[in-house]
This record gives structure tokens, C-alpha cells and sequence, in this order.
């Protein structure tokens, strides 16, 4: 059995799962999502599914939000969603 050294190990790497990410969003005239901006512009190449969600409107911070289920322009998978209170971006994990 390996023996617990109690250090924190890669504590770089890690982040909470599910928190989302604020990120710049290049919209076409409907609102869509047309690209990301990461380190780069990446175009959104497809998007594969949209879902709206408004949740505890009865609280003074409700949620509505338009989530996209997109694949970017390098190929890897992406869940998008714009806060319709506030109209900022998020890339969820």
C-alpha cells in the first residue's frame, strides 16, 4: 500500500465541477451563438440542441437562461448558456 504523504497534488489542475464560466460570445442576429472566444476566436460549427430553463421565479435572484449544446470548429463538445436576466455568457463543465 502506498503511504499518504497529506500534500496537495496538482491543486493547479483542479476546479469545482459544474461551476460555470463566464466567456465571450460572437451572436448572429437571431442571438445565437456563432463563436467562442477562448484563447482564440473558435466558430461554433454546429449546434446540436437548445433548451430554455426558467427556475425560482418566485425568489428575487430567479433563473432564465438559454442553454446551447454546440460542437465548436476544432471538434470537441460544448454546453453554452446565456442568462437572460443579465445577457452574459457561460460555458458550463
Amino acid at each position: 500500500m502506498v503511504e499518504n504523504s497529506r500534500e496537495a497534488v496538482f491543486t493547479e489542475a483542479t476546479r469545482p465541477v459544474g461551476v460555470p464560466e463566464p466567456v465571450h460570445i460572437e451572436e448572429d442576429n437571431s442571438g445565437h451563438p456563432v463563436a467562442i472566444f477562448l484563447k482564440r476566436r473558435l466558430a461554433v460549427k454546429e449546434v446540436r440542441d437548445c433548451w430554455r430553463i426558467d427556475d425560482e421565479w418566485w425568489h428575487s435572484d430567479m433563473i432564465s437562461r438559454m442553454y446551447y449544446s454546440v460542437i465548436l470548429a476544432n471538434g470537441r463538445p460544448a454546453v453554452l448558456y446565456k442568462n437572460l436576466i443579465n445577457g452574459r455568457w457561460y460555458r458550463q463543465y
